[in-house]
């Protein structure tokens, strides 16, 4: 009975402990570590969501940009920061669930130096054409490249990004061959996409969808299953005969160094809920095709052990290498 009551009283105590963090936590400023460069694809949610948190805890959220590797310097840096909550990561996809299995050297260990909090944002990409090019939809370039094997050239913007798997998954699910033409960051594939010099590319919906309602690419579908609220008259991928596996989605998500306490994960994790909750930020966000998550972080954590399965098998797949 004694020890019973000692160790409820220990319980109480932590429990105690842990809700008390929970409110000090952030008593000085948060950094949020962008590990790519100012200006496009995280930066900018980083920075609206920054600026809602720095409203919310009444600290500073200070957005660094540590670029290079993709992704994988900013987040090392993350994973070999103290693990007390006042360094966090806002990534994409490849530094937490890709480069591993790609990059033959990385200076920290995805699943066990870092611990995931929430999804912020999903991001179907968009697979878009010339106007030129004699396919309008995924069944037209699916029959086109297999009568013309190696004739249709993807874009992606570099080497194992995730743009690059996606061409890559639905060569496997299609069982076509194209010819993968990698570049160094979004900006110059999307540049040579409208310049007709490649056939097709999955890009971003913030980036394609300007250049779809001003008719200089064409929309051939989502990555997504089904259709984005950004433009629900594309159809997602999966509709295509055949291709009812296809779905590879861009997300961002906040990591954490492991070992940062369970009160500050759950607090962090709520309050970025919250912040994604509000109407302004919403907006903003669906204007750019992204959709809004927050998800808990157990339900987090089982998407990036998914997500890490899937990725693996199509590098595999594909024999993808540094």
């Amino acid at each position: 009975m004694k020890l019973r009551t000692a160790l409820a009283a220990a319980l109480l105590l932590l429990t105690g402990a842990s809700s008390a963090l929970a409110q000090a936590w952030p008593d000085k400023p948060v950094k949020l570590i962008v590990p790519y460069p100012a200006g496009g694809g995280v930066d900018p949610v980083a920075r609206l969501l920054g600026q809602k948190l720095a409203d919310k805890w009444k600290v500073p959220v200070l957005v660094e940009n540590k670029p290079g590797a993709s992704g994988s310097i900013g987040a090392g840096f993350v994973a070999q920061s103290p693990p007390d909550g006042f360094t966090v990561l806002m990534s994409a996809t490849a530094e937490v669930v890709i480069n591993q299995f790609i990059m033959q050297k990385m200076s920290y260990k995805p699943e066990t130096d870092l611990r995931p909090v929430t999804q912020t944002v999903r991001l179907p990409f968009m697979l878009v054409a010339h106007p030129s090019r004699p396919y309008s939809n995924v069944a037209e370039l699916v029959a086109y490249a297999k009568k013309n094997p190696d004739k249709v050239s993807y874009a992606s913007s570099g080497n194992g990004t995730p743009q690059h798997l996606a061409g890559a998954l639905l060569e496997q699910l299609a069982g076509v061959k194209m010819n993968h033409v990698p570049y160094k960051g979004v900006a110059p594939a999307v540049s040579d996409l409208l310049a007709g010099h490649v056939d097709v590319g999955f890009a971003g919906l913030p980036t394609a969808l300007p250049h779809v309602q001003a008719n200089a690419l064409k929309p051939l579908a989502v990555s997504s299953k089904l259709p984005s609220p950004a433009a629900p008259k594309v159809p997602g991928v999966a509709a295509t005969p055949g291709l009812g596996e296809f779905e590879l989605n861009q997300w961002f998500g906040v990591f954490v160094p492991r070992g940062t306490p369970d009160a500050v994960v759950m607090r962090l994790q709520k309050d970025m809920a919250e912040v994604l909750k509000l109407a302004d930020v919403k907006d903003a966000l669906e204007k750019q095709g992204a959709q809004p998550s927050g998800m808990p972080t157990a339900e987090f954590e089982a998407l990036v052990a998914s997500e890490r399965k899937k990725f693996a098998a199509i590098v595999k797949a594909a024999n993808i290498k540094e």
